[in-house]
């Protein structure tokens, strides 16, 4: 239920606003109905390596503390499961990941600048160490786990796309794109976004992600989604 409750806040966490560029990366910060402070993001940061080096089943809350350097009872004090630990993990970094791409103020000036700017910074963060890592891990642990898929889906890919399908109806009842399913072109984006760059990595093919090729195959996926779902020109405008 812990699990489920940090998964829902994650996920509403990722509100209504458009994109803006990527901060430098900073300490993981906490979903909002979990404990704040040093002590709570200590036991995070803890629980992030030891799932990187163990795995998740395992992982022991025992070992969580002592990585830690707090008490086991510490640990359940502020977190009472090791699925409520690993959904703070994904969770921590969606909320993260979505002030670093969407802006409060909440308007939508340029489609294409807006998507372009996504494009870039969600294809970083999917070549990203960090993010493979953990996508990794829970296809390794998954079949064992089940509910380890579901909180990184809803947390992670299922929040991102729900974000993404709003934007593209707001942008649509502007009239600024023909959308008529949003969520269909969400997921249609976010595969162009990924590409083949992302499976050469996640295999090991290649170390590191060519910057050149990321700004390549994001501007593509945009091009390609503006051409689809781009609103009609006036034919006499180009005359």
């Amino acid at each position: 239920m812990a699990a489920e409750k940090v998964t829902r806040e994650s996920s509403r966490a990722l509100s209504q606003e458009p994109f803006r560029e990527s901060p430098p990366d900073r300490p993981l910060d906490l979903p909002p109905d979990l404990p704040a402070g040093a002590k709570a993001r200590q036991i995070v940061d803890a629980a992030r390596r030891v799932f990187m080096a163990q795995g998740y089943g395992a992982a022991s809350m025992d070992a969580i503390a002592r990585e830690a350097g707090v008490s086991k009872a510490t640990v359940y004090a502020y977190f009472p499961s090791k699925e409520a630990l690993f959904a703070a993990i994904i969770g921590g970094e969606c909320r993260r990941r979505s002030e670093a791409l969407w802006s409060p103020e909440g308007e939508i000036r340029d489609v294409r600048a807006d998507l372009l700017t996504f494009a870039r910074c969600y294809a970083a963060f999917l070549l990203s160490d960090q993010a493979l890592s953990i996508y990794r891990l829970v296809v390794a642990e998954a079949p064992r786990f089940p509910e380890l898929g579901r909180i990184f889906y809803e947390s992670g890919p299922d929040a991102a796309l729900s974000r993404l399908a709003s934007y593209f109806e707001k942008a649509t009842a502007r009239g600024l794109l023909r959308v008529p399913d949003p969520r269909l072109a969400a997921e249609q984006l976010i595969g162009m976004i990924r590409g083949a760059a992302y499976l050469r990595r996640l295999l090991g093919i290649e170390a590191e992600f060519d910057e050149r090729e990321l700004a390549r195959v994001a501007e593509g996926g945009v091009e390609a989604f503006l051409g689809g779902y781009g609103p009609k020109r006036d034919p006499k405008a180009t005359e």
